[in-house]
């Protein structure tokens, strides 16, 4: 495991070769992931450091625990990693304020920073390493002659620092401008905040779940400033929704030509949540255009794009082909399957299609473009859960009168 023959300089070659492994398998898995190229990673060069420095505290344990039983062997390359894992997103949080990666949606996880699941594939991933990997890098390296090992160890530790420091500052440079986006995001036309994405797209793309801190700290935002308008008027806004009052004559007259369309009244056959696709997205259309009229956006188009966007013509708990193959992830689908469908029967302007295609943002990877996409993404998913805690609450009240009967 170790050459005690060989100089510090050889151990950082081999750093530097393990950050660049890391390097490629990151790319492998998230390009493949968004189906494009993406420089994985917080650095701008091919090199990942905690890899490399995984790679050496398994390299130790594995020298200190040499002749031991392999489950022992197994369980402290676990451990020490997951270790080293949760630190990592510990100290980006505390430093940065940022959640790089967030395990939250996977079972057994700490804090979103280790997650069981993912600590299995890193022990494995360490024997694989220590028994195939780590000994042949080593024997090659000790064939290499001194003199140009000790110049490339010098320049990869000049380089790693300096890429280091822009990396850092990046990264701070993309929290102050996501701050600057939250504080004046009613301010910032739609041209100013895709330009604020899209210098951050780099960043983005190699930490995915930034999208989600984005998105949440947006929706936040919406909710903190239609919380004055909505506190008012959601008795009032729900008997509107429960046809127990009429919808504002200016909604409909928006609304009429899709609604009175043939292809679209056959949502009212396709289950939802708690009742149709059809009764879900005239709701979400309702509540996105009372408030974009409130924030003073384009509630016609607001209206429109959110009337369309599930017009998606199958059962998405058991679709198959020709609608949408059984592998395929309904979440991420059918954004453009609905806009497909909609550009088929109805004439969309920019807003109306950015917001079908962008209603699922962060799932999707591209971040919408417009406030009314905002607005909608935030609509649809505040009524999505009061669907789903509704149809929750129904069967725990069938189970109770079942259990008393």
């Amino acid at each position: 495991m170790l050459n005690h023959d060989l100089s510090f300089f050889y151990y950082i070659v081999l750093f530097a070769a393990y950050c660049f492994i890391g390097w490629v398998a990151e790319v492998m898995y998230r390009s493949a992931a968004q189906r494009k190229f993406v420089n994985a990673g917080l650095l701008f060069g091919p090199f990942i450091p905690i890899y490399g420095i995984g790679a050496f505290l398994v390299v130790v344990l594995e020298y200190a625990l040499q002749g031991r039983p392999i489950a022992l062997r197994l369980a402290a390359f676990g451990l020490v990693l997951t270790l080293l894992e949760y630190a990592a997103g510990y100290l980006s949080e505390k430093i940065f304020k940022l959640k790089l990666w967030d395990y939250s949606e996977y079972r057994f996880h700490l804090h979103g920073r280790v997650s069981l699941l993912f600590s299995l594939f890193w022990t494995v991933l360490a024997f694989g390493f220590v028994t195939m990997i780590h000994p042949e890098a080593l024997r090659l390296s000790a064939l290499l002659p001194a003199g140009p090992v000790q110049i490339a160890a010098i320049v990869f530790m000049v380089y790693f620092w300096i890429d280091y420091t822009f990396s850092v500052m990046s990264l701070a440079a993309f929290r102050k401008g996501v701050a600057y986006l939250y504080e004046e995001y009613f301010n910032l036309s739609s041209l100013e905040i895709e330009d604020i994405l899209k210098s951050f797209q780099r960043l983005r793309e190699a930490f995915p779940d930034l999208n989600r801190y984005v998105n949440q700290n947006i929706n936040r935002r919406i909710r903190i400033k239609i919380g004055s308008f909505l506190k008012p008027v959601l008795e009032k806004f729900f008997q509107e929704l429960d046809g127990r009052k009429p919808f504002e004559a200016e909604y409909y007259e928006t609304v009429r030509e899709i609604l009175d369309h043939e292809e679209f009244r056959k949502l009212k056959d396709y289950f939802h949540h708690n009742s149709s696709i059809y009764r879900h997205v005239h709701d979400v259309a309702y509540l996105s255009y009372r408030i974009s009229k409130f924030l003073k956006l384009d509630f016609r188009s607001t209206a429109r794009g959110a009337l369309l966007h599930d017009f998606f013509l199958y059962d998405w708990r058991h679709h198959d082909a020709p609608d949408l193959p059984r592998e395929k992830f309904h979440g991420l689908e059918h954004p453009k399957i609905a806009a497909a469908n909609a550009k088929k029967y109805f004439s969309l302007n920019d807003i109306e299609e950015d917001i079908i295609r962008k209603h699922m943002w962060p799932l999707t990877i591209v971040p919408p473009k417009y406030k009314e996409s905002y607005v909608v993404s935030f609509a649809d998913k505040y009524l999505s859960s009061r669907e789903f805690i509704s149809e929750y609450k129904k069967r725990i009240e069938k189970r109770r009168s079942k259990a008393s009967e």
